[in-house]
Order: C-alpha cells, then sequence, then structure tokens
C-alpha cells in the first residue's frame, strides 16, 4: 500500500483485520487436525455392555479421567461377538499427549476390547 495513499504520509495507521469470510468448516477441521497433530485428540472404539449403566461405566471413566468428550456413537447392528454388548465410538480432547496416554491407560484397564484410531493407530483388543 505504499505510497496508494499519500494523505496518510506520516500518520500513525493501523489496519484491522477480520474474519468476516473465514470458512468455519475448514477453520475447525485444521484445529482438530492440530489437536491430533499435537496428542490432544483422542479417537477409540470400546465394547460396552447394552444394558442399563453400560455407557455410564465409560462417561465415568472418561470423566474422572479428565477427558471431554467430543463425539460418541454408539452401534448396536455391526457388533457381531455379543447381543448383549454394544460398540462406542468415542472422541475426546485431552490436556496433552502425557494426559492422553492416561486415558488410554484408564479405558484399557476397564474395559476387554478397545481399539484406538488415529495418529497414533495403537490398538488394544484382549
Amino acid at each position: 500500500m505504499d505510497g496508494l495513499l499519500p494523505e496518510l504520509k506520516g500518520k500513525k495507521v493501523a489496519t484491522i483485520l477480520c474474519g468476516g469470510n473465514i470458512d468455519t468448516t475448514v477453520l475447525g477441521r485444521c484445529l482438530e487436525r492440530g489437536l491430533a497433530a499435537d496428542g490432544r485428540l483422542l479417537s477409540f472404539t470400546v465394547v460396552v455392555k447394552d444394558a442399563p449403566g453400560g455407557m455410564n461405566s465409560l462417561t465415568k471413566i472418561l470423566t474422572e479421567s479428565g477427558a471431554s468428550i467430543k463425539d460418541i456413537l454408539h452401534e448396536r447392528a455391526w457388533l457381531l461377538e455379543d447381543v448383549f454388548a454394544v460398540r462406542v465410538r468415542c472422541m475426546v480432547e485431552t490436556r496433552n499427549s502425557e494426559h492422553t496416554e492416561q486415558v488410554k491407560a484408564a479405558l484399557t484397564t476397564n474395559f476387554r476390547h478397545v481399539e484406538f484410531i488415529g495418529m497414533s493407530d495403537h490398538s488394544t483388543d484382549t
């Protein structure tokens, strides 16, 4: 802009930037990928009892470990092993990669079938 506005020569000028045309969907994807790359986003599936309290046992462990649930979905139809179980797919946010490892440990200690999905691709299925 140098020289385009001679009336501003010698004056202090501030430029205001705003996000009126930011694509919020793309911004959200970028933030989510950044969290994953930073080890602060954990995606996993876990098999829990399909009975009153089954989901509660999972959410209680996540709450006690300090993880924040971003997304949760339970699937009954595609689980072939047990008609009295449900597969739950979760995405949780953690404080840092060390906290992520603590959440993983809590899940694998409390559930027999846990599969971690994503950046590190670690899985446990005992």
